[in-house]
């Protein structure tokens, strides 16, 4: 017999936020609740986005070219809806140059547009800062953490390095990569998807 309860669980930490990317036909319009941009190299491999786990890739071994994604929290002012916005190198060199100035992205409000309405667009990012005491902005989410479980990786395996360029990317730490393997879990050892 089930168990009936009149309102939802308290949020149990383990949920991941949605990402979400600019939409061709309408600006996306939020605030960003996040301090700084977390990034890693990815594929688009097995229709999804994919995490690039060099040196011990699969879609690197099959010739799948990298490109780099950045994720920041952000929040729909008239929704609510707290999200992951996912963007590309170009797209995020608005960002970097605004956390430059400001030593922070939280409370900067971002207008996100694909240039012709294309779903391949480009994306023109442009920010402006945001009222912090009029926003009401939720906790800046754990980004690693929410990737972790997007990706499907253990969370103290989830680790930021200096990858190719310089530039950041999450990776499993290799003693983690060993257990996994040794416990013999496919699931665990195979490249995860982002819906």
């Amino acid at each position: 017999m089930p168990n009936f309860t009149d309102r939802p669980p308290a949020d149990d930490g383990e949920r991941a936020l949605p990402i979400k990317r600019t939409p061709a036909n309408r600006p996306l319009v939020a605030a960003i609740t996040s301090q700084e941009i977390l990034g890693c190299n990815t594929h688009f491999f097995g229709g999804h986005t994919v995490p690039c786990e060099a040196p011990d890739c699969e879609p690197c071994s099959k010739g799948i070219p990298w490109r780099w994604h950045g994720y920041v929290g952000a929040i729909e002012q008239k929704t609510r809806l707290h999200f992951i916005f996912e963007f590309t190198a170009q797209a995020g060199d608005v960002l970097r140059e605004f956390f430059d100035l400001h030593k922070t992205l939280r409370g900067c409000i971002i207008t996100a547009e694909r240039m012709h309405h294309r779903p391949n667009g480009r994306v023109v990012l442009q920010c402006k800062a945001g009222d912090l005491a009029r926003l009401n902005l939720p906790e800046p989410p754990d980004m690693r953490a929410c990737l972790a479980i997007i990706w499907h990786l253990p969370d103290a395996a989830a680790k930021v390095e200096r990858g190719r360029n310089g530039k950041p990317q999450v990776t499993i730490d290799e003693n983690e990569r060993i257990l996994r393997e040794r416990i013999g879990n496919p699931d665990l050892k195979e490249p995860k998807h982002v819906n």
